[in-house]
């Protein structure tokens, strides 16, 4: 019964992150080009009531998700936040009247697949952890921000030549934005173990006194910046999909890592359960394909060096 509360709970906590979603890019559609900067983004905060509205329900939306792991494993609530996901895909097309093109319709289809799949396979009545392994849980989250940096820094930065694989815009923010979301996961679940261990109040008060809840903050805070930016020059469908299910992951491995969940549960469901990964992992190298070098159906190949063009 408490999972079940748990993870209904999560459910609302869903709606409440895509109504956010929602809000969040009819605003920035109507803002100038924002940066990767808190200025940035607290103009917007000043300038935008709308952006200021799917921002609060979007907090209401994170405040119910550290209840629901209080009640329910994180193998439980991930696949149920990330679920609510479908529904944007299809508020996308109807409220923000966004228009995907063939690879990027590819990349959702893949993570549809793995939010359905994942959560499907999620377990039953596994225990919820009461003990942070400190040294576990240092390296874990070192590991975690340190690739989400390099992301970023890939999705933002794209100096280079195009090329046949390439870190767009949109694959480098989304992976960046959703480790970091994932960091402040597992950062949220070190402060949901006081809680469940010591009760809602007095646990509550003993977190402080820890780095897990001011780690939160941090690896969030980073998480919301890099993911305005990859949301007002992308599909915000794809964007919050593509992010979220990273952060899931992100979530469970590191639960499985510092906590002892398990990331894949036992029997067939496991198989399940890796189908879905894998299939997030295809999204990412379909978005990783760089649209310039990939030769269209009738259309003309590439320019090769070397190659004479004909005028």
């Amino acid at each position: 019964m408490k999972e079940l509360v748990g993870a209904g709970v999560a459910v609302v906590s869903a709606l409440l992150y895509d109504l956010g979603y929602v809000l969040e890019k009819q605003a920035l559609d109507a803002m100038p080009a924002i940066g990767l900067r808190p200025a940035s983004v607290l103009r917007v905060a000043r300038d935008s009531r709308r952006w200021r509205a799917g921002f609060v329900a979007m907090l209401a939306g994170l405040a119910l998700q550290v209840v629901a792991l209080t009640l329910a494993p994180v193998s439980v609530v991930q696949p149920i936040l990330a679920g609510g996901l479908v529904a944007l895909a299809a508020a996308g097309s109807v409220l923000l009247g966004e228009r995907l093109d063939r690879r990027h319709r590819r990349a959702l289809v893949l993570v549809v697949v793995a939010v359905a799949v994942v959560s499907v396979s999620a377990g039953h009545g596994a225990p919820l952890a009461q003990h942070v392994p400190g040294g576990r849980f240092a390296v874990v989250v070192a590991l975690a921000a340190g690739l989400a940096a390099v992301c970023a820094w890939a999705g933002v930065r794209r100096d280079g030549p195009p090329g046949r694989w390439s870190m767009s815009g949109l694959s480098g923010t989304a992976l960046g934005a959703g480790l970091l979301y994932g960091t402040g996961a597992i950062a949220e679940k070190a402060v949901a173990t006081r809680l469940v261990r010591d009760g809602m109040v007095r646990g509550a008060w003993s977190a402080l006194a820890t780095p897990y809840p001011w780690l939160f903050l941090v690896a969030t805070l980073a998480g919301m910046l890099l993911f305005q930016v990859g949301l007002q020059g992308n599909p915000a469908s794809l964007m919050a999909s593509l992010t979220n299910v990273v952060s899931g992951v992100c979530a469970l491995v590191g639960a499985s890592v510092v906590f002892g969940e398990a990331v894949l549960p036992s029997g067939w469901w496991s198989v399940l359960r890796g189908a879905g990964f894998v299939s997030l992992l295809a999204a990412v190298l379909v978005l990783m394909v760089d649209p310039e070098t990939v030769p269209t159906a009738g259309g003309p190949e590439p320019d090769r060096p070397g190659q004479a063009v004909a005028p």
